[in-house]
């Protein structure tokens, strides 16, 4: 890339807190284990209807 090109590259950093980091490495599952996973579940209301 020339230094022309590479002058009209708009960088910015953005600083972020230890909790905003966490949060990112765990939505984007970077240095992270999955240990459990929970079911949820709800009542299908159509199993107990009359036909």
């Amino acid at each position: 890339m020339p230094r022309a090109d590479a002058d009209n590259i708009d960088n910015k950093i953005i600083l972020i807190d230890g909790q905003q980091l966490a949060q990112y490495m765990i939505d984007f599952g970077v240095g992270v284990t999955t240990e459990a996973v929970y079911e949820l579940k709800r009542l299908d209301s159509d199993y107990f209807t009359d036909n």
